[in-house]
């Protein structure tokens, strides 16, 4: 059973509401007002919607749980400047920058604004996921907007679609950065890592090098063990 100091406070206030509600239904002849209305409706939109509500809340409590990490397509300070190094690194060798995973954009802007221009930057997304659980045609929009700027006046693109499709659609690229921060479970981590180390690509880095993914950190370590530099949760090989 999922029990945290974040779930506590949820199940507290979730139990006040329902609180509340009952309490105004029990004066409901006594004092009739539109604030007890509104209370059901909203219980009845909670009911109705539960099960899509139950990824939202498991991703904001883990969100309170990891305050200290970057989580949900966020970085910090250090993330950044992992990624700088890495971008910078990449400058001394010709081919695109790939991104594997955009989730909502944040990071493929960041490797927007550092590369050289010119330099093409290909961002590989299906959209079959997100932390708040949006429809697959609202996060594509949202994450379209979101890189307005880059896709028109920054060399960037999208591959809208599975990253092994987009292997197999890519067989002979020889990029001059790998950046993976797609699916955390090891098996995904260990195919997006295996694809890099197979183009040849003289650097490749990726994102949420931490306890809270287990299944990144085993890719890597088996991968390249030592061999590896972190800034924050970035990690660079």
């Amino acid at each position: 059973m999922f029990r945290s100091k974040a779930g506590d406070l949820f199940i507290q206030s979730l139990a006040t509401v329902f609180e509340e509600v009952v309490l105004s239904i029990s004066h409901m002849q006594e004092n009739t007002n539109m604030g007890v209305l509104q209370k059901l409706s909203a219980l009845n939109l909670i009911i109705k919607y539960r099960k899509q509500l139950k990824p939202v809340l498991t991703s904001y409590l883990h969100f309170l749980e990891n305050t200290e990490t970057s989580v949900w397509g966020s970085i910090t300070e250090d993330d950044e400047l992992g990624i700088k190094h890495a971008v910078v690194q990449s400058g001394k060798y010709k081919g695109p920058i790939v991104e594997i995973g955009a989730l909502f954009g944040h990071t493929t802007n960041l490797l927007a604004s550092m590369k050289r221009t010119g330099v093409i930057l290909i961002t590989v997304e299906n959209f079959t996921w997100n932390p708040f659980s949006l429809p697959p045609e609202v996060h594509r929009q949202f994450t379209m907007r979101t890189l307005r700027y880059a896709l028109e006046h920054c060399s960037t693109q999208i591959f809208d679609g599975n990253a092994a499709d987009f292997y197999l659609a890519n067989a002979t690229l020889k990029p001059s950065l790998i950046f993976i921060d797609a699916g955390h479970d090891y098996e995904s981590v260990r195919k997006d890592i295996d694809w890099a180390v197979s183009t040849g690509c003289p650097v490749i880095s990726g994102h949420d090098y931490t306890p809270a993914h287990p299944g990144v950190v085993k890719a890597v370590d088996e991968t390249f063990g030592d061999n590896i530099s972190l800034y924050g949760s970035v990690w660079i090989h």
